[in-house]
């Protein structure tokens, strides 16, 4: 089912800017106020997230979502698997929180799909509905290899 909400270049753009790039260490989208796109809500630069480190950029990940409102993002998340070195994933987020209205929370899932086709190169996809699902150990433990361990500073630091 499609919400008819359409996606803007400068959303996609931003996202490869992520992707190919490397820019960005974190994209949030939100559903503008008038219902009709999927719009940038918040970047993080690559040069900040190098400063905070892995977890730290993930803590400040998270206070990116309102309680009361949905979101879409999209996070390189880097992991250290030992021997093998240090690999990253793109993990796009979808948070839709119960204590969010229903049409809030429908608009949000009806337009995922969409989107998520647009952002090719996505590795992993995970879905919040409360806060203990957005914890940095909780989406850790969904995306990383077994094993593996949290990266101190993203790699180029």
């Amino acid at each position: 089912m499609s919400s008819g909400v359409g996606i803007p270049s400068e959303s996609i753009t931003t996202f490869e800017e992520l992707k190919l790039g490397r820019r960005y260490a974190y994209i949030t989208y939100r559903i503008s106020p008038t219902d009709d796109e999927i719009i940038v809500d918040h970047a993080l630069e690559r040069t900040e997230a190098d400063v905070l480190g892995g977890k730290a950029t993930f803590e400040k990940f998270e206070k990116e979502f309102p309680i009361d409102e949905g979101r879409f993002a999209v996070i390189d998340m880097e992991f250290d698997c030992g021997g093998e070195g240090v690999r990253s994933k793109l993990v796009f987020l979808m948070w839709a929180p119960t204590t969010a209205g229903i049409r809030s929370r429908m608009l949000y899932a009806c337009s995922k799909r969409a989107l998520r086709q647009r952002l090719d190169g996505i590795h992993m996809e995970v879905q919040a509905t409360d806060p203990s699902e957005l914890a940095f150990e909780t989406v850790f433990e969904q995306v990383a290899p077994k094993g593996a361990v949290p990266v101190a500073k993203p790699t180029g630091a």
